[in-house]
């Protein structure tokens, strides 16, 4: 089974990671929702391009920073 790297952390760094990790996660989701508003609206009007894909392609990205944030949750979870 694949070890938890966040086991090895302190609470104090699991904490200040899932701050960070929050706040980027936020971020980047209100930049990929302007994105996709923007994509939209450009491809209503131009039709579609190579640049309606790049919402889809960046939302990989999101999912990973929630699978993340959810693991460090259950770890600071686990030592409370």
């Amino acid at each position: 089974m694949k070890e938890n790297p966040y086991s090895k952390m302190s609470l104090e760094e699991l904490e200040a990671k899932a701050k960070n990790l929050k706040k980027a996660a936020s971020i980047f989701t209100g930049m990929l929702l302007v994105l996709g508003f923007a994509v939209t609206f450009l491809a209503i009007r131009q039709g579609f391009s190579s640049m309606t894909l790049v919402p889809t392609a960046l939302l990989p990205i999101f999912i990973i920073n929630l699978f993340s944030l959810n693991a460090i949750q259950k770890e600071i979870n686990s030592r409370k």
